[in-house]
């Protein structure tokens, strides 16, 4: 089951109620925290960005989730791992920028401050047979998972499945990356990590989504909802017909459909709360993949050089570059050098990941269409015309 509930703002009590009669619907809050249960409560926060910027997780949403399991007496940790190198005190900012340390504050909820890693034993995965998380997702009673609906550059979207990846610790999230290159090998990886943590509900922020450039680089866009759910594939399905994309133009998806975790078909997806047909938007831009990967030359090596050149490439805005080094000291395939204090890609070796767009703090990273993109574009112009 899935739940639509309508949110129009977030307004701490708006988001409250809103959030209450979704996880009701479900079963109520005590059907998945006992007291005295360790609940950890999963945002996305990606980077340090302001809740208005529509990149993270806003903390009203994750401040009524921690409100809610307070009442049932568990005890709230809200958690996550941003990109890039973690320590206590970049946390602190982050929980500060985001706004989780006033959520905390205000809820009774803890933060985590926890570095030391552990190991997910995972035999059944596809891709993965075990895990390395941070050490409070293994040691968690309850996992609570609560995304935001966003575009993503090199995943299409970034919901609930994906968001569990931030309980891999931020440097080995390149490792990830690199060598999971492929969007079918890296979208079923994010499937066996996000099966391995064994989340128990899910609880998105779709109040205000961000579509465009993201998952950081976007625009805010209202939509109005908080969309609940125990099965992420279902909640991540329905999220994406409520902002009128296809399922299997998104990897993950379209993997997960393959291997039976998820419905062919919103019809056979049972939606509580709000009718699907009256919250749908329209207008809500998303990236494409981009790359040709179902047509075959005469030999490896020229379908690697056409569909390299077929796919989205990262562009940087070298007046907007504050020479932070954020992209250069994240880029898993580390090609990326600073020179004059400017970012500087060897574009021959660029693995498409997009984690320099998704790490810069000033938006000085932008992506370069496809041709396949234009040409897209065209058929779509031309059918309207004609």
């Amino acid at each position: 089951m899935v739940v639509l509930e309508k949110c129009p703002d977030y307004n701490s009590e708006n988001v409250y109620i809103a959030v209450k009669k979704a996880v009701d619907r479900l079963g109520g809050i005590n059907k998945f925290v006992k007291h005295g249960a360790r609940v950890l409560i999963k945002p996305n926060l990606v980077m340090k960005k302001a809740p208005d910027e529509a990149a993270t997780t806003h903390p009203s949403v994750v401040e009524a989730v921690a409100r809610i399991v307070t009442e049932a007496g568990g005890k709230a940790i809200i958690a996550d791992n941003p990109g890039g190198i973690i320590t206590e005190k970049t946390l602190k900012g982050l929980y500060s920028v985001c706004g989780m340390k006033i959520a905390a504050e205000k809820s009774g909820a803890q933060l985590n401050y926890d570095l030391e890693e552990a190991e997910l034993q995972f035999p059944e995965g596809n891709y993965l047979k075990k895990v390395i998380v941070s050490r409070p997702f293994a040691d968690a009673d309850v996992i609570i998972n609560v995304p935001k609906l966003k575009t993503h550059g090199q995943m299409v979207y970034t919901g609930a499945v994906k968001n569990m990846f931030g309980a891999v610790p931020g440097v080995l999230k390149a490792e990830y990356h690199f060598r999971m290159q492929e969007h079918r090998a890296f979208a079923n990886a994010l499937i066996d990590i996000f099966l391995s943590t064994k989340t128990s509900l899910n609880i998105m922020d779709a109040v205000v989504g961000m579509d465009g450039h993201g998952p950081t680089a976007g625009n805010p866009k209202q939509i109005g909802l908080i969309i609940a759910g125990e099965n992420a594939f279902e909640l991540d399905y329905t999220a994406l017909n409520v902002i009128g994309v296809s399922p299997f133009d998104v990897p993950i998806i379209r993997e997960a459909v393959e291997r039976n975790l998820c419905p062919s078909s919103i019809e056979s997806i049972h939606i509580e709360g709000e009718d699907l047909d009256n919250v749908r938007i329209h207008g809500f831009k998303v990236p494409h993949l981009g790359a040709l990967r179902t047509i075959r030359f005469f030999d490896n090596r020229a379908f690697n050089l056409i569909s390299k050149a077929l796919r989205p490439s990262p562009v940087f805005i070298h007046s907007k570059c504050v020479g932070c080094r954020e992209c250069a000291n994240n880029c898993p395939a580390k090609i990326i050098e600073m020179v004059d204090n400017k970012p500087v890609l060897d574009m021959s070796k660029c693995i498409r990941c997009f984690c320099c767009q998704e790490l810069c703090p000033v938006k000085a990273v932008t992506t370069k269409k496809s041709v396949f993109t234009y040409i897209k574009n065209l058929q779509i112009k031309c059918r309207k015309k004609f």
